[in-house]
């Protein structure tokens, strides 16, 4: 029962932050004053954070850097107890950038939640094609 209500918690808040406009307030709601950040890769977007107001900063630079990307919850896995549950994600990363063109790419998600505060939040994402979004974003940017 407990793993069937953080389900459809993690699939309501996906709905919240997946469409952008701030959104992510809701995931740093969750946060645990000391939660771990860590946006795996070698790009500018990449990040290894602690606390809250950096987490919440990254989500306000992503949706700076990348205005209108949705974020689509394609599955979800839960397993352990209240006091140290792992919540597994897919996510679609669809949107278009400034240039124009289409960006998708794939997201998996690795969280710890104790007691229903996240403590923990793993980020991989295929970094070569967000490094090129990036940069065209950077490109369109200065182009304005």
């Amino acid at each position: 029962m407990y793993h069937a209500i953080v389900r459809r918690k993690v699939r309501a808040l996906w709905r919240t932050v997946g469409s952008g406009a701030g959104g992510y307030r809701e995931a740093v709601a969750l946060a645990a004053p000391d939660v771990h950040f860590r946006f795996i890769g070698d790009t500018p977007m990449s990040a290894d954070l602690r606390g809250r107001e950096a987490f919440a900063a990254w989500f306000e630079r992503f949706e700076e850097t990348f205005p209108g990307l949705h974020l689509t919850l394609q599955d979800v896995a839960v397993q352990g107890p209240p006091w140290n549950t792992t919540v597994a994600t897919r996510l679609h990363v669809r949107g278009t950038l400034a240039d124009g063109s289409p960006y998708e790419n794939e997201v998996m998600q690795w969280v710890r939640l104790r007691w229903g505060h996240m403590v923990e939040d793993i980020v991989l994402e295929d970094t070569l094609r967000l490094d090129r979004a990036y940069r065209r974003q950077a490109a369109a940017r200065a182009r304005a």
